[in-house]
């Protein structure tokens, strides 16, 4: 008979997914998965498969960490201009601080050898999908309602925001402070009457 898990597994892949943010996959070591999760190989592997599985299972909880924190003004009535600014001082808000630091575990993940891997691919390219049609939702609004002209291109538009969103948080990583950043989105929202 097997013996029962004694442990928290909600608690165990919040530990993974902070040690994969901070360092990503390649450079996480099993000793630092041990470290942050407080199990052993032995548990890991049993609750949650390989290395390439937790890391998996961590991109997922991001993906929906994050579209609750960072897509929410885009993804919630109601849409416009408005929301787009709201979600782009939403990137802003935590820089400065050490979670803000950490950009973004998707972008991160692009730059890595790992994103070749077609799993890890389709979840970055899904996360970046959903971006770009929240951006894309919030234009169309913003046409319906007359704010914007029916002539703009809103793909072109959406598509640099999704690349605007991305810079922020690929920069923020990189160590750009608040100031540095934030003409980056002021910008962009310039660029679409906002």
């Amino acid at each position: 008979m097997a013996r029962p898990r004694t442990y928290d597994a909600a608690a165990v892949r919040t530990g993974l997914l902070a040690a994969f943010h901070e360092k990503g996959f390649e450079s996480a070591s099993l000793s630092d998965l041990e470290a942050a999760s407080g199990l052993n190989r032995r548990q890991l592997y049993d609750g949650f498969g390989d290395k390439s599985d937790m890391f998996k299972q961590a991109l997922d909880d991001f993906a929906e960490l994050a579209g609750r924190e960072f897509l929410a003004p885009l993804e919630i009535d109601p849409p416009g201009l408005a929301a787009i600014r709201a979600a782009l001082e939403t990137l802003l808000a935590p820089l400065g601080t050490k979670r803000g630091a950490l950009g973004c575990l998707i972008c991160n993940t692009a730059r890595e050898p790992v994103a070749r891997e077609a799993e890890i691919r389709d979840r970055i390219h899904a996360y970046f999908d959903r971006i770009r049609l929240a951006y894309r939702r919030n234009l169309d609004a913003a046409v319906q309602s007359g704010v914007l002209a029916k002539d703009r291109d809103l793909d072109a538009m959406s598509r640099h925001l999704l690349a605007t969103h991305i810079a922020l948080c690929v920069l923020a990583r990189a160590g750009q402070t608040r100031d540095e950043l934030a003409p980056i989105a002021q910008e962009a929202l310039r660029q679409i009457g906002a």
